[in-house]
């Protein structure tokens, strides 16, 4: 089997439906998460795609995320929405939660919902983005399981908590931030430890709070949030929007749905919606967004760069080369999707 093989985006959102289906989750919210696994990958977010998969099914199998949850819907205020995920598949219930945030955004300026009793989403991006064919501004977040020490401390406390923000532009590729808020995903850890990679530098500290580059002893010891004591400041900030004005857990007490057998997980979301047409014309703005990113691309490359980029650019033509020439999957990954659809009875034609 060769290293890396080529799949068409259409043929693996239908394998991933198709399992899904068999584990009893229905076909739309199916299509939801299959959706947004793939667009992880047509943006070039590989750890957030079909990897997930093997740990949704075996949750589905053991009943620790349940297939067909009871989502209920509060409207406290006509811009606000409260979401309960009955312990579902976080796809579904952040989906659901931004879509009813544009819908309010676009009658009344501003969206906002928070969802609690959730659980691992996938890439943050899914939901942000969104927002963009309606002109909207869009914003997402999520805490999760406590992986991260806040400045000054040697415990874990705060998860990796990704944060999402997506701007409309005129011509130019929309202006998109997804990253967690650690110095790397733990899920990035995970990846380098299968390669036997070491870690960059100061992502991580050892169970004895010294810094390492070994993935393994990174995973034994608590990941580090990004830029110092104020990157500590706003994945504490996202832990409160998520989890504290959601009414999900927070504080260090998400869980990892794949590893704990005590609970529901409990991670909670953040969505919040802009109309730009709220503060001005939309083709204005994103005209005069245009103008704002092409002066930045304009810009005098620091040594060793060939251009200046912002987030989104870069993912944004990784998506149009995936849509054209196919997503590349790792032989691991192929093999794992192989034996996942052996097991319920759906061929995967990687």
């Amino acid at each position: 089997m060769p290293k890396v093989v080529n799949i068409r985006s259409n043929e693996l959102c239908g394998f991933i439906q198709a399992v899904l289906e068999r584990l009893s989750v229905p076909a739309a919210d199916a299509k939801v998460v299959s959706d947004c696994l793939v667009f992880a990958h047509l943006r070039g977010f590989d750890t957030h795609g079909l990897p997930c998969l093997a740990g949704y099914v075996e949750c589905l199998e053991q009943g620790r995320i349940k297939p067909t949850p009871t989502i209920t819907v509060e409207r406290p205020m006509p811009w606000a929405i409260r979401l309960d995920a009955d312990n579902g598949l976080g796809q579904i219930a952040a989906h659901r939660a931004m879509t009813l945030a544009i819908e309010a955004a676009d009658q009344l300026g501003v969206g906002a919902a928070v969802v609690r009793r959730s659980n691992h989403f996938g890439a943050a991006c899914c939901y942000s983005m969104l927002a963009l064919p309606r002109d909207c501004i869009g914003l997402v977040t999520s805490n999760a399981m406590a992986a991260a020490a806040p400045f000054g401390a040697l415990e874990s406390f705060l998860g990796t908590n990704p944060l999402s923000v997506a701007v409309p532009a005129l011509t130019a590729p929309p202006f998109v931030i997804d990253m967690a808020t650690s110095e790397g995903a733990r899920k990035k850890v995970r990846q380098a430890l299968s390669l036997g990679t070491p870690l960059p530098a100061g992502w991580a500290l050892d169970k004895d709070g010294n810094p390492t580059t070994d993935p393994k002893a990174a995973l034994e010891g608590v990941m580090l949030p990004f830029g110092g004591m104020k990157g500590s400041a706003i994945t504490l900030l996202l832990d409160i929007l998520s989890g504290v004005l959601s009414g999900a857990e927070f504080g260090g007490r998400v869980l990892s749905v794949l590893t704990n057998q005590q609970r529901e997980s409990g991670n909670g979301n953040f969505m919040l919606v802009l109309k730009v047409a709220s503060f001005m014309p939309a083709e204005e703005f994103k005209g005069r967004m245009d103008e704002e990113l092409a002066r930045l691309r304009a810009l005098r490359p620091a040594r060793g760069l060939k251009e200046v980029i912002y987030p989104g650019y870069k993912e944004h033509f990784t998506e149009i080369s995936r849509k054209e020439q196919g997503i590349p999957l790792a032989a691991a990954v192929v093999e794992e999707a192989r034996s996942i659809g052996k097991r319920h009875g759906v061929v995967f034609h990687g």
